[in-house]
């Protein structure tokens, strides 16, 4: 196992699933031309996770997606990071009925639990799903992983697409070249 979590083969059956999202990101989701990303580096294409999950029937396949991983990984919760992490971990955790938990970028400045990063009950030594939706160079999702070891948790992280910049497992790595004609969306 490496620190990201064990090597995890999907099923060849998910072959027709993981070509629908793919179509699904390239109809959908995709922006072409010039965008700042959130890392700070500039890219030519925009992939947008709401144009995916706000459908409730493409939110509900994708998480469906992730039954395998669930089974293979066995965890005790669900993460997500804030705020795209969330709506797939939230679905995910619905699908499986495996209580979920959220990691935020900055702790919470009120309320019972203030100054804490993560929301929701957890014990030391559980073993935690940690779902991103988009990950373009995985900094932040890799601290919130940190965050969620720190409270002695076991974290294995998982994204719905890879642009393939990050040592993250994902559902689909997605690229594209750059230069390709430019597109609206």
């Amino acid at each position: 196992m490496d620190d990201l979590g064990p090597e995890l083969r999907l099923p060849l059956g998910m072959i027709p699933e993981l070509k629908w999202l793919k179509t699904m990101i390239m109809e959908r989701a995709l922006t072409r031309g010039e965008v700042l990303m959130a890392g700070g580096k500039r890219s030519d294409y925009y992939i947008d996770k709401f144009r995916l999950f706000s459908d409730p029937t493409a939110l509900r396949r994708i998480a469906r997606m992730f039954a395998p991983i669930v089974s293979e990984l066995s965890p005790d919760l669900i993460a997500g990071t804030e705020l795209g992490g969330v709506i797939i971990a939230t679905a995910v955790s619905q699908m499986t009925n495996i209580p979920m938990i959220v990691v935020r970028k900055k702790p919470k400045a009120y309320g019972a639990f203030a100054d804490e990063f993560v929301e929701g009950p957890y014990e030391p030594g559980q073993k935690v799903l940690l779902l991103e939706d988009v990950v373009s160079n995985g900094r932040e999702v890799l601290v919130a992983k940190a965050r969620l070891e720190e409270l002695k948790l076991r974290v294995t992280v998982y994204a719905v697409v890879n642009r393939g910049l990050a040592p993250i497992k994902s559902l689909i790595q997605f690229s594209l070249p750059r230069g390709d004609a430019k597109t609206e969306n």
